[in-house]
């Protein structure tokens, strides 16, 4: 199954969710994306500060949201906005919240950019969690 964790630049929340389930799953095909990425911009200090602390894999570039990436078999937003702002694009498109996805609920994960490093850790615990669900989700549904 091929996912694709979405949030604005693609260099804080996407990347992290990425990685994290990289480093758990080896089952399904993970991307990131950002809908206002600069292709190429590296995660941001304080995201890949906590990936090399987890040592988790290291995630993708970043990269805008392609058309393409449409078609995945799963869309995950870290926000409503971004969910909404792909399904205006792509109404064709299986996008959800990662939150509502993984546990039903329609929290979004506040974007720590800008932010110190207890904004980032938050946010990384969160998508953490819903991550461990989310895998947990479709290993009960194959």
């Amino acid at each position: 199954m091929r996912i694709v964790f979405v949030c604005t630049g693609n260099t804080c929340r996407s990347p992290l969710a990425e990685s994290i389930a990289r480093s758990l799953s080896e089952q399904h095909d993970f991307a990131s994306r950002g809908l206002a990425a600069y292709n190429g911009a590296p995660v941001s200090f304080y995201s890949a500060a906590l990936i090399r602390e987890h040592a988790l894999p290291e995630p993708s570039a970043a990269e805008q949201f392609q058309p393409e990436d449409a078609h995945a078999d799963l869309i995950l937003t870290m926000s409503s906005s971004h969910q909404q702002h792909i399904k205006a694009l792509y109404p064709e498109a299986n996008v959800y919240m990662l939150s509502e996805f993984a546990a039903g609920e329609t929290a979004g994960i506040a974007d720590p950019y800008g932010g110190d490093r207890s904004a980032y850790q938050h946010a990384y615990n969160q998508i953490a969690e819903y991550v461990r669900q989310l895998l947990e989700k479709l290993d009960n549904t194959q």
